[in-house]
């Protein structure tokens, strides 16, 4: 098991597990029942959550009736995830596992759920080989992934032009947020559905956004972390907020992602 501060590609992976995360973590519960009332859970079925996080897809999930497994490559996520599955007294199983090497048999489960999780391993032909090779003959792999045309994508505009070589590439999960990429990914799947959904994430600026979705937790997190020049830091910052002004109203971001269900054959 990697260890979680590892740098480079590896490390991008552990970004929602930094900071300010769990205090985030209440933005994506309308995104993750949208994902769970698409993927059709009926009571009894198994169903793995890839990059569960804090648990909360996992915690919806059982309520639905299914028999939950919850997979994070992050301890601390994991820990936080039991923490609230005892708090709702909710029976989970939780593993520490890699999105790229699921620690489970071949066709294990009726559905595969990964919210903003899988999207972040580096090799995503692997991740994407996984999440079918777990699921039953006829069952639902169901995942969200943040927009390249949204919020997110300008967002990741504004890093490149001030980061010349960051560590990781700041793009590859977006690449999830097309429908094209995926097909390529699930090109054996016939049955492939894509939604294009909206997030807000209530704050009372732009910049209080910008402070935990970029600097404190979140996709940009890493970058951000190797800039030690502060007048780098700050021109970063000032274009990012500038550019978050045109999703911001109502105190709200409004963030655009791709929901996607696919009927493993």
């Amino acid at each position: 098991m990697d260890d979680p501060t590892e740098p480079g590609d590896r490390s991008a992976r552990h970004v929602w597990s930094a900071g300010r995360y769990p205090a985030m973590a209440p933005n994506m519960l309308p995104a993750i029942a949208r994902l769970v009332n698409t993927a059709g859970i009926d009571p009894g079925n198994r169903v793995l959550d890839v990059g569960c996080g804090t648990g909360n897809a996992a915690l919806t999930a059982r309520r639905a009736g299914a028999n939950v497994v919850g997979l994070d490559i992050a301890h601390g996520m994991l820990e936080l995830a039991r923490d609230n599955a005892s708090l709702a007294e909710a029976d989970i199983d939780w593993v520490t596992g890699d999105a790229e090497t699921l620690p489970v048999p071949d066709d294990a489960f009726d559905v595969v759920l990964s919210n903003f999780g899988h999207v972040f391993a580096p090799d995503s032909a692997r991740a994407g080989a996984e999440l079918r090779r777990v699921t039953k003959p006829g069952g639902r792999v169901c995942f969200t992934a943040w927009s390249p045309n949204g919020v997110v994508g300008d967002l990741t505009a504004v890093l490149t032009d001030h980061v010349a070589e960051p560590p990781s590439d700041p793009w590859s999960h977006l690449q999830w947020g097309e429908p094209d990429f995926v097909r390529d990914q699930f090109a054996d799947v016939t049955d492939c559905s894509f939604q294009r959904r909206l997030l807000e994430f209530r704050y009372a600026t732009p910049s209080h956004f910008w402070r935990e979705f970029a600097e404190e937790s979140g996709p940009l997190s890493p970058v951000l972390r190797q800039m030690d020049d502060d007048d780098a830091r700050a021109a970063l910052r000032r274009d990012a907020v500038a550019a978050l002004e045109d999703w911001f109203g109502d105190n709200a971001i409004r963030v655009e992602y791709l929901q996607v269900r696919a009927v493993i054959e």
